[in-house]
């Protein structure tokens, strides 16, 4: 899916695999989702794909985006992840319009990041951009079942 951000910058997330198809009984290793990120932005244009994401993370953005789109109150106006690689974070929240803002960090910057800079792409989303996201990432997730659960 490709979250459009102001500017004409993107953002283009897919699931690409499991970090280890091959391992199917262990509550983390089996869990662990290859993300691939093409991003085009202010701070400009790199890919990547990294294990930057479990199995029940990305049950957890689609869970949000999906509440935003309600008006339902989350629990955060960010989510972090064991993997600091992607965050996401509401910045501006009005009934008709949401600001979200995707934050890159470690693996999931260019190659040649500058440490001491912050990278990220601000999406402005109504509420039905938002239904779409929720709904494309769950049809991302649908070939990635949770695998084991802890």
């Amino acid at each position: 899916m490709i979250f459009k951000g102001i500017n004409n910058q993107t953002v283009e997330f897919r699931i690409t695999n499991y970090q280890f198809p091959e391992i199917t009984n262990c509550e983390y290793d089996s869990n662990w989702l290859l993300v691939y990120l093409k991003v085009k932005s202010d701070y400009g244009n790199w890919e990547t794909i990294d294990p930057s994401l479990l199995v029940r993370d990305l049950k957890e953005i689609i869970e949000w985006f999906e509440k935003l789109s309600y008006d339902i109150e989350t629990n955060s106006d960010s989510l972090m992840f064991m993997e600091p690689n992607l965050k996401f974070e509401l910045i501006k929240n009005q009934s008709d319009l949401k600001t979200v803002r995707l934050i890159f960090d470690l693996e999931s910057r260019p190659q040649n990041a500058n440490d001491n800079k912050e990278y990220y792409v601000d999406c402005i989303m109504d509420n039905a951009e938002l239904k779409k996201v929720a709904k494309e990432l769950t049809k991302e997730l649908e070939s990635f079942p949770e695998r084991v659960i802890g």
